[in-house]
């Protein structure tokens, strides 16, 4: 069997990072800035979790140094909340996502990480 990060970062590295990444996070940046940015002040937000998202966003968007790695996140985060905003067929099955993030195991970050483009402060910060 296969070590999956070893398929992704080692055997195949250049196939992934050009034939996948690379334009799935362009359809990704591209599709979900369609959706209206709850973030713009421009839109009254109503759902709790919504209202927590952005929240989040807001601080996110304070640590983030990598250009990048920030607009997919931005693109993503804009179409999920639009989504719990709007469907409650999507703010249910979202939800089910993050009760069992609660209910389970999930493994605390690294301190120091990441290391770069990321300003936040130490333990986690590696600034």
């Amino acid at each position: 069997m296969i070590i999956l990060k070893h398929e992704i970062n080692s055997h195949h590295r250049e196939y992934y990072e050009k034939e996948v990444n690379y334009p799935l996070f362009k359809a990704i940046t591209i599709l979900g800035n369609r959706y209206p940015d709850p973030t713009s002040g421009e839109y009254e937000i109503f759902h709790p979790n919504s209202k927590r998202l952005v929240e989040i966003l807001e601080k996110y968007k304070r640590f983030e140094g990598n250009g990048r790695v920030k607009a997919i996140i931005m693109a993503v985060a804009r179409a999920v909340i639009d989504k719990l905003e709007h469907s409650p067929n999507w703010r249910d099955r979202i939800g089910f996502f993050a009760e069992e993030l609660r209910e389970g195991e999930w493994r605390e970050r690294a301190y120091n990480h990441p290391k770069h483009d990321w300003n936040e402060p130490k333990p986690y910060g590696g600034s």
